[in-house]
């Protein structure tokens, strides 16, 4: 009887600290949407088939905080020491999976890419701080779509634009409230607006071309608040000037 107690409460043990380990798994290799993350997408249109002559450079807003940092993305942490031996010596798991995931940041994100067409995109610092350059040799242009997804290590749910969570950067204006909307006296939404910059290398003939840039900002969605706070910052345009341009973003918060 006693064996039998002994390899019940044994048995027991390991069906435990397995369920322990794939609990932990399954929150430490969660996909990035559940996570706190930024969707950064960038559209132009309006460029197939232009032929133009030298290189073309396209400069746009790029996730980043007022100051113009960029945000910070979790770092690889070496796992517990229990966790560790029980995934090594008990469930045999691969190193690369006992280390932890790896987010990759905005630089290593954003930065020295190949698109169709042969855009190359580039982090470039301007006279504003950081932006994102697109460009290309080609003779005949074509139009541009990139996304990504970046994961966050934190971001404020509240005031974007002031407590340092990525924004469409940089500012070239200060803040104005466009308006909030309440709900039985809640506040469920708040809009606000600013000016930003981005530039056309001035070998593009005017003709109307559109930008569609977006940064989608959400929080950790397994909490208890779930997408609350989320917030889409917006700079949507159709421009028909080469040079450096002021044009408005707008940012709009979900409580």
């Amino acid at each position: 009887m006693k064996k039998i107690i002994t390899y019940f409460l044994i048995l027991l043990l390991i069906v435990l600290s397995g369920l322990y380990i794939v609990e932990l798994n399954l929150r430490d290799w969660r996909a990035e949407e559940l996570r706190p993350h930024y969707e950064y997408t960038v559209k132009i249109s309006g460029f197939s088939g232009t032929e133009v002559l030298g290189t073309t450079k396209i400069l746009v807003p790029i996730p980043a905080t007022q100051e113009g940092v960029f945000a910070i993305t979790p770092s690889q942490e070496e796992p517990p020491y229990f966790k560790s031996l029980l995934q090594e010596h008990v469930f045999h798991t691969p190193e690369k999976y006992i280390r932890g995931i790896y987010f990759e940041n905005t630089t290593e994100s954003l930065d020295n890419k190949s698109l169709n067409g042969n855009w190359t995109t580039s982090i470039v610092n301007t006279n504003h701080g950081p932006m994102l350059e697109f460009r290309t040799n080609e003779s005949v242009l074509s139009d541009i779509s990139f996304s990504k997804i970046v994961v966050l290590e934190q971001m404020n749910k509240e005031e974007p634009i002031n407590e340092n969570s990525p924004i469409l950067y940089p500012t070239a204006s200060e803040v104005s409230l466009v308006r909030e909307d309440y709900q039985y006296f809640r506040l469920m939404s708040r809009l606000i607006t600013y000016e930003t910059y981005i530039e056309m290398s001035d070998n593009i003939d005017s003709k109307a071309i559109k930008f569609d840039i977006s940064l989608e900002v959400y929080p950790d969605v397994t909490e208890r608040d779930g997408e609350n706070g989320t917030y889409k910052n917006k700079l949507d345009m159709v421009v028909a000037e080469s040079g450096e341009l002021k044009k408005n973003a707008t940012i709009e918060t979900y409580f």
